[in-house]
């Protein structure tokens, strides 16, 4: 009885032995790829264009936008996590409350004047309103715009809700009258 009792123990113990390194190397593979922040499905997912459409004085295109953000700086994180962030940001860095700047291409579906392109540069804050930014926020900001090889300031105004994820943009151009809609999926 002894001895079947110290059988099952041992092969127990060399089950788990050999189970155990495994899942360890595993978790290692899994800690750095959450410290560099970079996976394929965060790589894959910078892919998906956000959606937008521009109301030019005589006409209206809708466009698809790709954005990067090389700076941003977190007020709202706690003194644990650096506030100075570049390239990869994850969501609490950003709707917690935030400063960045980012660039944007734009691919019009029709041609705008004589090309289908557009680049950006924005300044862009975003202010926590519900839950510290999860629920509601806001995004006030400026930007710089280069369509067709015509440049024009902007004034932008929206917010954010679903954890940062789902941004709701307008931006307008005073002295071109152009106003532009955006609707911005944030996965970096």
């Amino acid at each position: 009885m002894v001895q079947k009792r110290t059988s099952w123990y041992i092969s127990f113990v060399l089950l788990v032995g050999m189970i155990f390194p495994a899942g360890r190397q595993e978790a290692t593979a899994q800690e750095h790829e959450q410290r560099s922040g970079i996976s394929n499905s965060w790589l894959l997912m910078q892919a998906v264009p956000s959606v937008s459409w521009t109301s030019f004085p005589e006409q209206t295109r809708f466009a698809f936008e790709w954005e990067a953000t090389p700076v941003l700086y977190s007020w709202g994180m706690t003194k644990l996590v650096r506030p100075l962030h570049f390239f990869f940001v994850t969501q609490p860095e950003r709707f917690a409350g935030s400063v960045e700047f980012n660039i944007s291409t734009q691919l019009y579906t029709s041609p705008v004047g004589i090309s289908h392109w557009g680049f950006s540069g924005q300044l862009l804050a975003h202010v926590p309103l519900v839950e510290y930014g999860e629920y509601g926020g806001m995004n006030l900001g400026v930007a710089r715009y280069n369509i067709a090889g015509i440049s024009s300031n902007y004034i932008i105004g929206g917010f954010s809700t679903l954890f940062g994820f789902l941004h709701y943009n307008i931006k307008y151009s005073p002295a071109d009258k152009i106003w532009m809609h955006s609707i911005e999926f944030r996965f970096f």
